[in-house]
């Protein structure tokens, strides 16, 4: 197993000139203590440290403690340094990687250290790599977020589309990385053809509404009558042609503008109405009640702050329908302007024309410069036409390639393989932890997680998670996090399977892999722990923090800070 280890957490609030360092074996880890005494605190702290949206802390913990994590990838020891928004990385000699309060470049810089490539589709469309969240996700059993069937596990997961399949094929082995790699390639190619195809429709329908206007019609001029005074006129003609010409363009790509502007309020006052009649469904539903989608399957909460995210949502929306309806206001002054240009630039045509009365008869100066712009512009018209629909050719045969590229690397037998050892897996750990006979076995897709309510839930999901950690320890190749458990004793666990999924947990760790577990009550005297283990006894309630850890701590991010800010200086200058 690639492993990836804890070794230290650090943290300090000066206001409160408390602070606390804990030291995690590589082991079995055990912080027990009651509720309030901290242990949701501890271990959300180490995963806030890489930049993961945990589920909200208490009121009573300061939003503005320092953090600070060491930990070791591969045997490599690191540190990493949290604080005001800023992610520092240091090597095992402390000296600066490097520091980012960018969540894309920490992202990336993530990415990098555990090479952890993950594409996902966000709900735009867009292809993205997903957050250091999606690295731990698959092994971090949060109290608040994780023990019912919906992923909760972190904030903001939500932000991809179907998330859940790619991230844990990647954990457990499923398939390659190199086949989500491909997939988001895939992806990323059918997005810019559409927004080919897209651009394309744009410009052949502008052109078909020039072409409607404007219809092209024959004409001729006898060259030796009219050069004498077409050599008089011609730098006046070209220049009245040039600026006809762009007069005509920018008056197409305003009203263009403005059609694209109004397109997007309509859009918009559908939204809300949609986003109304919602809400007007919420209201008839109980609050706390989770609703599923009945298209994806996928769960939502239902919730008073998941309603105000909403309403946020639609005020975004209100506020961007004004800025557009703004600048269809700039747009159509814009077009006025543009007309009144253009009645001055045919006024001096008009000019031109009572010069060449004389010698062509009914043929008028302002058709040559019409005819000449007018050229011009389905002339510019039909090369951009081609340009881009020899580029959608090109992005075309580049999906082709890369569609058999994904069935070529799409191992159906061994993904299969993994399901079916993962599904056996949960039925053993199912039946050790006693679970009703209805959640015994299961089958389909991993991704979706047992679902009953009562004691025996709980107890189902736990067999899930260390389903899920012995498949990635038998066939994945990527580096494998800790397995991190909070309160496993959920929904009333009795004194008969409190003991048992202790001794469960403890038993049955993978190898290799470090275990950090939270608990109400001590482990069971069945339970042995040994030098490579930790058991910390948490009894102080609303206070993870101490006095006398506060001088060392203080010492030790002074040393770390003012190397962080040498470093930034030195990148700055």
């Amino acid at each position: 197993m690639k492993s990836f280890r804890f070794i230290n957490l650090w943290l300090l609030s000066e206001l409160d000139q408390k602070a606390r360092v804990i030291e995690f074996r590589e082991n079995v880890n055990a912080l027990i203590g009651t509720n309030h005494t901290g242990k949701s605190t501890i271990v959300r702290n180490l995963f806030t440290a890489f930049g993961c949206k945990t589920r909200p802390y208490g009121k009573e913990w300061r939003q503005d403690t320092i953090s600070a994590v060491e930990f070791s990838v591969e045997g490599k020891y690191y540190l990493i340094l949290h604080r005001e928004g800023i992610h520092t990385l240091f090597d095992a000699s402390l000296q600066v990687l490097w520091s980012t309060s960018d969540s894309g470049e920490l992202r990336d810089h993530f990415s990098s250290l555990v090479g952890f490539t993950l594409p996902l589709m966000a709900q735009d469309g867009e292809i993205k790599t997903a957050r250091p969240s999606f690295f731990f996700v698959p092994f971090f059993v949060d109290q608040d977020g994780s023990w019912d069937a919906p992923w909760r596990t972190f904030q903001s997961l939500g932000e991809f589309k179907q998330w859940e399949r790619a991230t844990l094929d990647i954990a457990l082995g499923a398939r390659a990385p190199v086949y989500w790699e491909t997939w988001g390639k895939v992806a990323s190619t059918k997005k810019i053809i559409e927004d080919l195809s897209h651009e394309l429709r744009l410009l052949s329908n502008t052109r078909a509404r020039l072409a409607e206007q404007f219809p092209k019609a024959p004409w001729f001029r006898d060259a030796l009558a009219f050069r004498k005074d077409l050599k008089e006129l011609e730098e006046r003609a070209d220049k009245l042609s040039k600026d006809q010409s762009d007069l005509r363009r920018q008056a197409t790509d305003t009203t263009t503008s403005i059609n694209v502007m109004s397109a997007q309020v309509r859009l918009i006052e559908g939204a809300l109405i949609a986003h109304s009649e919602d809400m007007s469904f919420l209201d008839g539903l109980p609050s706390n009640q989770d609703i599923t989608c009945p298209t994806c399957g996928t769960a939502h909460e239902h919730s008073f702050h998941e309603r105000m995210k909403l309403e946020a949502e639609a005020d975004e929306l209100r506020e961007l329908k004004s800025s557009f309806k703004a600048r269809m206001v700039s747009y159509e002054s814009s077009q006025a302007l543009t007309q009144d240009k253009l009645l001055l630039v045919d006024k001096q045509a008009n000019e031109i024309d009572e010069l060449l009365d004389r010698t062509r008869g009914d043929l008028r100066l302002r058709e040559v410069i019409d005819r000449a712009g007018l050229d011009k512009a389905f002339s510019a018209f039909e090369m951009q036409l081609e340009k881009i629909s020899e580029s959608k050719a090109r992005q075309e045969e580049a999906l082709s390639d890369l569609e058999n590229l994904l069935r070529s690397l799409d191992d159906k037998k061994h993904t299969k393989k993994v399901r079916d050892t993962f599904n056996s897996l949960y039925a053993k750990f199912a039946g050790e932890l006693g679970v009703p006979p209805s959640l015994l076995n299961r089958k389909g897709e991993i991704k979706v997680k047992p679902q009953q309510g009562g004691s025996g839930g709980p107890r189902a999901i736990l067999a899930y998670y260390f389903a899920m950690a012995h498949t990635a320890n038998m066939y994945s190749s990527q580096i494998i996090p800790p397995l991190v458990i909070d309160s496993p004793h959920q929904k009333a666990q009795d004194d008969i399977n409190r003991p048992i999924v202790t001794e469960f947990i403890v038993r049955n760790r993978v190898p290799g892999q470090q275990l950090i577990v939270g608990l109400e009550e001590d482990v069971p005297v069945s339970v042995v722990l040994d030098e490579n283990d930790m058991k910390l006894m948490l009894a102080d309630k609303f206070s993870v923090l101490i006095k006398s850890d506060y001088k060392k701590s203080y010492d030790f991010f002074a040393s770390l800070i003012s190397r962080e800010r040498e470093f930034v200086s030195k990148v700055l200058n």
